[in-house]
């Protein structure tokens, strides 16, 4: 369950914006003869229904309706009491609470005559509610359309590069809050300071591990942590996620030096196993930000594509084992620090 305080800004991210984002949507709905989209949202996992709409349930699931022409609705397994809070948060004016959100989208598409509707991220829907959109509606064809997700291209978007340089902005505070030394705090205590400062700067979720120099951080455990610690925050901003790491303990000109090493060991088109090669005995790891999770980890084989919003993080042996990591955006021609 999200604990952070969830609201949309209009001058933040303009209704303006999220209607042209239904509008591409729509048009690739028309482009593949499909009738609607649905989109599966859970508190884990509400990345492509934000991006849509600004919906960000702090509990709980839901199933979007995105038809090919008109305004989408949006049923969702909570009570009642929560939907004047939905359309104030969020550019959906059709809000229905129900249990079964699945069962209800299937019979609204039933009713409005659908025949083919696509699966946004199937993977993303739970087995049971896959059951229930047919037993619902035996007549429609629900096929899986991955088109939406792959055609998001965040990095293009002006609006999504900038709230997720607001989630680094906090994410960096918040490292910074810590100071410059591990001072004799152990784990639990540098995380417990790390999340404070973020969420009283207006960090919406967070996620902190923390571990000596040398090992990769993990759940924060008390145990002595030596002269350094490595850190790794992942911090949203209403449903803007980036991901930030550092080792505290170390000179800054080593932390600067070693995110220029990122900017040159990467490029636009690179594979992770080309980049890591280039990494020369330390160990690379790159994330995408997805449309069903915060950040998914890449295989070797896989390529820095752009449009792509990545997260990449370097442990270095040569610096006994330091960490850092940051979120760049894939443009053209380079990796843009957001």
């Amino acid at each position: 369950m999200k604990r952070g305080l969830i609201e949309w800004d209009p001058g933040e991210l303009p209704r303006e914006t999220l209607a042209a984002r239904g509008e591409r949507a729509q048009a690739l709905l028309a482009a593949a003869g499909l009738d609607a989209a649905l989109v599966y949202t859970n508190v884990a996992a509400p990345q492509l229904a934000r991006y849509l709409t600004h919906f960000l349930p702090y509990w709980n699931e839901g199933v979007l309706v995105l038809p090919r022409a008109g305004a989408p609705t949006l049923f969702v397994a909570l009570s009642n009491r929560v939907v004047p809070w939905i359309k104030r948060s969020a550019a959906v004016d059709d809000v229905r609470a129900c249990r079964q959100p699945a069962v209800e989208a299937a019979r609204l598409l039933a009713e409005r005559g659908a025949r083919r509707v696509g699966l946004a991220e199937r993977g993303s829907f739970p087995y049971r509610l896959l059951a229930e959109l047919e037993r619902a509606a035996p007549a429609i064809a629900f096929v899986d359309w991955p088109a939406l997700a792959a055609a998001l291209a965040l990095a293009t978007d002006p609006v999504e590069r900038r709230l997720r340089a607001r989630a680094r902005a906090l994410a960096e505070h918040g490292l910074r809050s810590l100071g410059d030394t591990v001072d004799g705090r152990n784990a639990p205590q540098l995380a417990g300071q790390l999340d404070l400062a973020l969420r009283l700067a207006g960090a919406t979720d967070t996620r902190v591990l923390v571990g000596p120099l040398g090992r990769w951080p993990g759940i924060p455990r008390a145990e002595p942590l030596g002269r350094a610690a490595n850190v790794l925050c992942e911090v949203e901003y209403q449903g803007h996620w980036v991901l930030v790491a550092r080792t505290l303990g170390l000179p800054a000109a080593d932390q600067h030096a070693t995110s220029e090493r990122l900017h040159h060991l990467c490029s636009p088109g690179s594979t992770v196993a080309e980049a890591a090669a280039a990494a020369r005995g330390g160990a690379l790891f790159a994330y995408r930000a997805g449309a069903a999770a915060p950040f998914v980890a890449l295989a070797e084989e896989e390529r820095l594509a752009v449009g792509d919003i990545v997260a990449l993080v370097t442990l270095s042996p040569a610096d006994g084992g330091a960490l850092y990591g940051d979120t760049f955006a894939v443009m053209p021609d380079r990796l843009e620090s957001l």
